[in-house]
């Protein structure tokens, strides 16, 4: 028997879900949006050949799926899948030419701000990571985001670019913010309480 998902490593968990009969990419496969910056033929072939078969078997599924420079530390959407544009219905320019930080909305919520740690510090140790967000696409529904980003490295090893890849989910519940400790209240000593006189018996 094969290890527990769980147990494996981001990318791991991505290649055990993906069949290994699919087979490769055609050159006319046209799944990239035409909203993209960035042509996929040229992130190709700077990436690796391990890197770049496992692309073009994600590719396969038609999913959403969306590509960034590994540094660029705002994240920038450079190329993207049409299923990406599609679902997350964001009007056009929205979101290519931009991070996908809006996807998470403009409330407080305690389990992105747990992603939003385990992203960053993946992001920069050029790590692959995967987290499950709550996400709101651009009608304002509520989904989960079950994102895996992989690091894209050159025949060298240098990260190049980051993928990331979605399933949606369902939404997780937003949590409550970490709540700050309330001001520490001054203790006020307590004056003793004065004696009263002791009544005088009569003789």
């Amino acid at each position: 028997m094969g290890e527990p998902l769980k147990s494996l490593s981001a990318r791991a968990r991505l290649g055990a879900a993906l069949p290994a009969h699919y087979p490769g990419t055609p050159a006319n496969f046209e799944d990239v949006s035409d909203e993209s910056t960035l042509a996929l033929s040229e992130v190709l072939s700077a990436i690796s050949t391990e890197d770049a078969a496992l692309v073009n078997q994600i590719r396969r599924f038609r999913g959403p799926w969306l590509l960034s420079r590994a540094d660029d530390h705002d994240h920038k959407i450079l190329t993207a899948s049409k299923t990406f544009v599609a679902d997350m219905k964001y009007a056009r320019g929205a979101l290519v030419g931009h991070n996908c930080k809006k996807l998470q909305g403009s409330k407080k919520c305690a389990v992105n701000d747990s992603c939003n740690k385990q992203l960053s510090a993946a992001f920069r140790s050029n790590e692959d990571v995967h987290v499950v967000l709550r996400n709101y696409d651009g009608d304002g529904n509520a989904f989960g985001n079950s994102l895996t980003v992989l690091v894209l490295r050159d025949a060298s090893g240098t990260a190049v670019y980051r993928l990331g890849v979605i399933k949606t989910v369902v939404a997780p519940a937003e949590g409550e913010a970490e709540p700050k400790e309330p001001p520490k209240k001054k203790s006020k000593s307590k004056k003793p309480a004065a004696k009263k006189p002791s009544a005088r018996k009569k003789r």
